[in-house]
């Protein structure tokens, strides 16, 4: 009896791995992630942001910050200024939560974590409407 129902069960979630496979590939939307991590500075009130879609980047070397249409770099006003123009481009808030500094009496202001998420129907819809200093670099 046991072999029986475990063998159902093995079934089942083989049936339902293949389904999830079928539809993320034949043009069902499904859920992708992005991370805003934002950096706010004691002598000014702008935010500077970086955005994480999982994708490779240069240690060193990578610039993950947003820029404008004209190649300015972004600087927001507040994680919430951040929030609001990914908004705008379809992404919406999961959970945000803030890192701080671990050494002992570190004075150093929080980084901010927000991850958001949006739907789509193809891997190049992630990026759309967005620009960081790594796409620049690449046109």
């Amino acid at each position: 009896m046991r072999k029986i129902f475990t063998l159902v069960v093995a079934v089942f979630l083989l049936g339902a791995t293949a389904y999830a496979q079928e539809k993320s590939s034949n043009g069902e939307p499904y859920k992708v992630y992005c991370e805003i991590i934002g950096q706010s500075h004691a002598l000014t009130n702008k935010v500077d942001v970086e955005l994480d879609f999982g994708q490779a980047s240069k240690f060193w070397t990578g610039d993950r910050s947003l820029y404008d249409e004209n190649g300015k770099k972004i600087k927001f006003n507040s994680m919430l200024d951040a929030a609001n123009y990914m908004g705008h481009r379809g992404w919406d808030l999961e959970v945000a939560y803030p890192v701080v500094g671990f050494s002992a009496g570190s004075s150093d202001s929080p980084e901010y974590h927000w991850v958001m998420s949006k739907m789509v129907k193809d891997d190049s819809e992630i990026t759309e409407g967005l620009t960081t200093g790594d796409m620049l670099k690449k046109k």
